[in-house]
């Protein structure tokens, strides 16, 4: 596993690569640890081919903003790899930003070693399935998301969207997007309830796993992106609706 740490301080650095590799973790494969203390360095490595499994790094950096990497990775990086920010900002539109750009994970300084060995690993198990067998199935609009066996199923087809969990990538005849995992579970909970009304705290129980209806500013932030990203709007053969008061409905358009 090779992970990219990018942090300006250098006893953030030291943190970071010792909570990953300095402890008695059981990682099960060798980890590589590459610390770099400038946007500018980590560009360079990443835009000559060098690939990463996770992404490490710094929010505010003095040379460029770590949104500005995240970007690029999103864009022309590999399909596969995870970013975690870490950032002294905790305020809600940080951490909204950071996500809605293609963030994985969100820490906010002073981190706990811990957390972050754990937000690694299961960001890793996600990872793992790119070496997994694939199979597909086309599934009925009507069929319900609790029913999947989803550690079978790696390559979801849904009313002309094909989801694919091993990468997170969505394709259609029109398009092919990576998202981030929280997009994926959620787009995926919309398609697999087409026609049905679901009410935003079915939503964040079951793509936050938690109840959180106070929260709706991060959920129509993610709804807007995902409607955009998978082109769910009046032009498509899909539609993202807002069910005003109570939440949303994806609907197959009519044609």
């Amino acid at each position: 596993m090779r992970v990219a740490i990018l942090d300006d301080e250098k006893t953030q650095l030291q943190l970071v690569e010792y909570a990953l590799v300095g402890g008695d973790n059981d990682w099960g494969e060798e980890v590589e640890c590459i610390c770099f203390n400038s946007g500018q360095s980590l560009m360079d490595e990443l835009t000559s081919g060098k690939q990463y499994d996770f992404l490490i790094m710094d929010r505010q950096l003095p040379d460029m903003s770590g949104d500005v990497i995240l970007q690029w990775v999103r864009q022309y990086g590999a399909s596969h790899t995870a970013v975690i920010m870490i950032s002294n900002l905790r305020t809600e539109d940080e951490v909204v930003n950071s996500i809605t750009i293609g963030a994985d994970d969100y820490l906010t300084k002073p981190f706990r070693p811990k957390e972050l060995v754990a937000r690694v690993k299961r960001l890793r198990q996600r990872l793992g399935a790119l070496n997994q067998p694939v199979s597909t199935k086309a599934i009925a609009p009507d069929d319900s998301i609790e029913t999947l066996n989803f550690e079978s199923i790696q390559d979801i087809e849904l009313n002309g969207y094909r989801f694919n969990r091993a990468t997170l990538v969505v394709t259609w005849d029109n398009g092919r997007v990576r998202l981030t995992e929280r997009e994926f579970s959620l787009a995926l909970y919309l398609f697999c309830n087409t026609g049905i009304s679901l009410s935003r705290d079915q939503i964040f129980q079951r793509v936050w796993k938690r109840s959180d209806v106070t929260n709706g500013r991060v959920l129509t932030t993610l709804m807007y992106r995902v409607r955009m990203l998978l082109n769910l709007t009046q032009g498509g053969n899909v539609v993202l609706h807002p069910v005003y008061g109570y939440g949303y409905r994806l609907d197959k358009r009519d044609l």
